[in-house]
């Protein structure tokens, strides 16, 4: 058995699913669109990116790496949806060992109240999730939720800080 089997198993006994939930906001945007039917079938980081583009209303997204295929399926499911312009309503890190972000200050006028930040493989290895264990202390940030696969990280200045990890 591999390590990463077992960090899932960790991750499944201390995570939870919408019932372990105790913001509104956090449960509305699992319940109303990640629990959903899949909009990309095979991959679940696609599939959450998709689904909150959809559920944020989401019009400019933002990728530091180039992504091409991921853009064409984003484009095809949401054609008003731009790649340019700031502040970015969702930020999509494909490689968190990458990020260009390195702490909050770094992001500048690229985000908003609203604005999210999708960071694919927090658990690939020790380097990428200490990367999302420190991305959890900056400063403005106050929701983060660990899908495992992903993370997600909100900046809403009125939602009490809160961290979870949600089964999918």
């Amino acid at each position: 058995m591999s390590v990463s089997f077992f960090k899932y198993l960790k991750f499944l006994f201390t995570s939870c699913n919408q019932h372990g939930v105790h913001s509104p906001f956090v449960y509305n945007f699992i319940t109303r669109s990640l629990y959903t039917k899949p909009r990309y079938k095979g991959n679940k980081v696609f599939d959450i990116l998709l689904k909150s583009i959809g559920y944020f209303n989401a019009r400019i997204v933002h990728f530091p790496t180039e992504n091409s295929v991921l853009k064409d399926v984003i484009q095809e499911s949401f054609p008003k949806t731009v790649f340019k312009g700031k502040p970015y309503d969702i930020i999509y890190l494909e490689h968190p060992e990458e990020d260009p972000f390195q702490d909050y200050g770094s992001l500048g006028n690229a985000i908003q109240n609203d604005s999210m930040v999708l960071i694919n493989s927090i658990h690939k290895n020790r380097k990428a999730e200490t990367h999302w264990e420190n991305i959890k202390k900056w400063e403005h940030v106050t929701v983060t939720i660990d899908f495992f696969h992903c993370g997600a990280v909100f900046f809403r200045k009125e939602q009490a800080e809160e961290h979870f990890k949600i089964r999918i």
